[in-house]
């Protein structure tokens, strides 16, 4: 990716199977795209296809909010969405005028996918316009209960923002693991219970309006 808006980096983490009895790696159940992109080298050409669907697609309005909640390689569309608007020399990154807000969950520090970019990005940006809440699970507590930080703990703790932001129209993205989804939903349902809200409603409210988007695995 030379960041000129027309090439594209991959976020690809090899799929592997240890068999439990040896301990050792089953070569027979590789993950069939990941071990063809892993074991490539440079200059190879491979064949892609796609795009597909319209989930990923920043907003419109360059105006808007984005939040962006990911996990693990679910990093990947963001890294995306974060270069146009901050890297790129597009269009893009010259007229957005909202904040781009992004809650990254990892298990450990080690996990952290493309820190020292983000960094760079946060330095660079205009004041305001990039928030990075990290979520590191082994390493971090949350300030509920004291327990094991995860994405739904950070939304929880700053549910105020959240809920604002989108009602004032910010456009909501969820990549990584589909186990990542219900604890989020069970999260917001609740706070949303909380303040008197109609979750279900106001859930739909947001499906209608195109500000929710979901692409999990």
């Amino acid at each position: 990716d030379i960041l000129d808006g027309n090439t594209i980096s991959l976020c690809v983490r090899r799929a592997e199977f240890y068999d439990p009895a040896t301990g050792l790696i089953d070569p027979a159940k590789e993950g069939v795209c990941s071990k063809l992109l892993c074991g490539s080298s440079p200059g190879d050409q491979i064949s892609v296809a796609g795009p597909v669907g319209k989930t990923m697609l920043l907003p419109k309005n360059p105006n808007d909010d984005i939040i962006m909640v990911a996990t693990g390689t679910g990093i990947a569309p963001f890294r995306g969405f974060m270069h146009r608007l901050f890297t790129e020399e597009t269009v893009a990154r010259h007229v957005f005028g909202g904040t781009a807000w992004l809650v990254l969950g990892v298990p450990t520090t080690g996990g952290l996918l493309y820190k020292d970019e983000f960094d760079a990005m946060q330095n660079s940006s205009r004041p305001g316009s990039l928030k990075i809440d990290y979520a590191i699970s082994r390493e971090m507590t949350n300030e509920i209960d004291g327990g094991k930080l995860y994405v739904q703990n950070v939304i929880a703790q700053n549910a105020r923002e959240f809920f604002t932001r989108l009602d004032s129209g910010a456009s909501c993205y969820f990549c990584g693991l589909k186990g990542m989804m219900p604890p989020i939903l069970e999260t917001l349902e609740k706070v949303a219970v909380e303040n008197g809200l109609d979750w279900n409603a106001k859930l739909k409210e947001w499906k209608a309006n195109h500000q929710w988007h979901v692409e999990v695995y």
